[in-house]
């Protein structure tokens, strides 16, 4: 028997492990939204559909083969009896030349289906900070209910020593009810704090398709303070890696190219046609006495010499297209490093609120012990007391807004820098 504490712990180890193994870390979390949500299928679904967009433009430079069969029954006054005959055979066109339009659609092509990747790789950044954002609404409900119980607790111990010294006739009744008021508010803020985990943890599920629960979260990788590189790095990876400003790059290429295609209409077109035809006098195949078989091959070339100013028209269209597209970009561009800016001095602001407010508990703790010792003697009236409370919950209350206010600029200047994981999807 001197095995059995070996076999205990191991027992213990072994029970162990299958919590171990299925919590979920923010990353993990992450990966799993950005490889299997439903609206990152969608968004890959209309990659693919680009990509057989860039086949069907392709097939524009392969020839054409079509099977023909045509029966036809013709009277005349002159015979007695309807002639019957059929002609059956193959064609093939083919477009040797067609102004350049078909090769600047098909390059056009090509980057829309670059738009649709962008726009998938950029739709996996926002899912990732989505759940990182809710990871940390979750840290900070956590925390808050801590807060919320310490506080239940300091106002039931008070509770009691008022209704003590209210029994021996030290204080008056509406002193214990002041205390009794405060317990429910801070009871209240319990029930509040755990019913929006509740419903975070449901977003979450939501998020990630997972059975995900608040047994099952780490959140530990919300413990360490996250570090900002300096403004100057932070925008040359917002120009150079922001999936959205990739995605409009490739979209102004496309407009221009959609725009030189447009050319092809004041040049002329030159297709190939070879048919091979084979006709009988009767309807069936090899049933009539009169057979004819036919090879013929021509090139036609033709040119539009007027179609009532539409060509100008779509040329025209297609350049304001393509300005517009330009003028979305540079929109776009001002716009995201006007708000990174913004993040980062959030950022900062956020760390200089945790530094006070963090000062104000240890002032704020301080205060409630010297607070409690005079409220105990007799010195104060319980509502210094209650004040003493409500500053030290609130003091508390402020690092944890300052500890979220800084995860949640950092989480979304990650997503604008296209810093989150590239993840493939499942």
């Amino acid at each position: 028997m001197r095995n059995k504490p070996f076999i205990v712990t191991l027992l213990l180890l072994i029970t162990a492990l299958p919590s171990l193994a299925s919590a979920w870390t923010v990353s993990e979390l992450q990966k799993t939204a950005a490889s299997q949500r439903y609206l990152v299928r969608e968004y890959q679904a209309a990659m693919n559909e680009q990509q057989q967009g860039v086949r069907n433009r392709r097939g524009e430079f392969m020839p054409s083969v079509d099977l023909f069969y045509s029966a036809q029954n013709q009277r005349d006054e002159t015979v007695m009896y309807p002639e019957e005959y059929h002609s059956r055979g193959v064609q093939l066109t083919w477009n040797l030349f067609n102004g350049f339009g078909d090769y600047y659609r098909l390059l056009s092509q090509k980057q829309q289906h670059q738009v649709a990747q962008w726009q998938l790789k950029e739709i996996q950044q926002t899912v990732q900070e989505q759940v990182a954002q809710t990871c940390l609404l979750i840290k900070q409900q956590l925390q808050n209910l801590e807060v919320a119980r310490h506080a239940v607790q300091l106002y039931e111990q008070e509770r009691h020593n008022a209704q003590a010294k209210f029994d021996v006739g030290l204080l008056t009744r509406n002193d214990v009810l002041k205390i009794e008021v405060e317990l429910e508010n801070a009871r209240l803020d319990v029930n509040t704090a755990q019913t929006m985990i509740r419903q975070q943890i449901a977003q979450l599920q939501r998020q990630t398709l997972t059975a995900v629960s608040l047994d099952t979260l780490n959140l530990d990788e919300l413990s360490q303070l996250p570090q900002l590189a300096d403004q100057q790095v932070l925008q040359e990876q917002l120009l150079t890696d922001n999936r959205e400003l990739l995605a409009l790059r490739h979209v102004i290429e496309s407009a221009t190219l959609a725009h030189k295609a447009t050319r092809d209409r004041y040049l002329p077109r030159a297709d190939l046609i070879s048919e091979y035809s084979r006709s009988e006098d009767d309807y069936l195949f090899d049933e009539g006495d009169d057979r004819d078989e036919q090879v013929t091959t021509q090139l036609q070339l033709s040119l539009n010499l007027f179609d009532g100013f539409k060509d100008d028209a779509n040329r025209k269209q297609a350049q304001l297209a393509a300005d517009r597209a330009g003028y979305n970009y540079r929109e776009r561009e001002h716009e995201l490093v006007t708000q990174l800016d913004n993040l980062r001095r959030d950022f900062v602001l956020a760390h200089d609120n945790l530094k006070v407010a963090q000062t104000n508990s240890e002032q704020a703790s301080e205060n409630l012990r010297i607070t409690r010792l005079s409220f105990d003697q007799g010195l104060t009236t319980s509502a210094e007391l209650l004040d003493a409370i409500f500053y030290q919950t609130r003091a508390d209350l402020n690092i944890i807004e300052a500890r979220t206010a800084i995860y949640s600029a950092y989480f979304t200047i990650q997503h604008l820098t296209g810093a989150f994981a590239q993840t493939a999807i499942q």
